[in-house]
């Protein structure tokens, strides 16, 4: 689903918001190419992070591993695993410090690819508000005074369109990616946290309760790698821990 929403998305608003903005705003030559790189640039982090996420996950499938200490023997992947982790039972099979499985993804997330799916987290964050902002006056330059408001409140409430009769129309749809939107961003905004928060204290989903392990600096090194300051701004760099 997300590999067809992420290029949609984009699509969508190069095609249609790019252009009518330019019409109503008129913005200069430097403006739209500073918009065009910054949009270019978050999709390139986002699919990037997205596909490194699917790609990389520490899954234990075939390999033969000796006993370590704290770890124990998975009866069915056949093998021992080392500690924190987990058999995933959507994927069968044990994952390298398994954190969760993504729906999204229908991967798991663990010892290879928690930084990709932070980063995703991160980049969905800063694109939605990036594109609501632009989507704002995308759709309310459809209405006329209030409209755009009461157009909200509409999809809100559907009881009030027993008071402010209005057929739906075009413009409804734009509202709803509006909203759409919005939710996105409160979303990516609750999960990020999440993750974040259990990367600073060294824990995993099935952690977070526990005590905080080691200092958050090793903590998000662990995850992000020594090249850390690269790894947040291109999804490709090799960050090693």
């Amino acid at each position: 689903m997300v590999l067809i929403l992420t290029p949609g998305f984009l699509i969508f608003e190069m095609t249609v918001v790019r252009p009518a903005l330019i019409e109503i705003y008129k913005p200069g030559i430097a403006k739209q190419c500073l918009h065009i790189f910054l949009c270019m640039f978050c999709f390139i982090n986002v699919t990037g992070n997205m596909m490194m996420s699917i790609y990389f996950d520490g899954n234990l499938k075939d390999k033969k591993l000796k006993p370590t200490e704290g770890g124990d023997y998975c009866e069915l992947c056949k093998t021992h695993r080392p500690p924190k982790a987990w058999h995933c039972k959507r994927c069968n099979v044990c994952i390298l410090r398994r954190d969760h499985h993504c729906f999204f993804f229908s991967r798991c997330i663990g010892l290879y690819n928690r930084r990709y799916y932070l980063l995703y987290l991160a980049y969905i964050h800063i694109t939605m508000i990036y594109s609501t902002y632009y989507n704002y006056y995308f759709v309310s330059s459809k209405f006329k005074d209030h409209g755009f408001f009461l157009a909200v409140l509409r999809i809100l409430n559907p009881l009030l369109r027993f008071f402010i009769p209005e057929p739906m129309s075009t413009k409804d749809l734009y509202v709803m990616l509006f909203l759409f939107n919005v939710g996105l961003i409160a979303w990516s905004a609750i999960l990020f946290r999440f993750h974040m928060k259990n990367t600073l204290r060294g824990v995993t989903a099935h952690e977070y309760r526990d005590p905080a392990k080691n200092h958050w600096r090793e903590n998000l090194v662990s995850v992000f790698g020594r090249r850390w300051y690269l790894a947040i701004i291109w999804p490709f760099v090799d960050s090693p821990s």
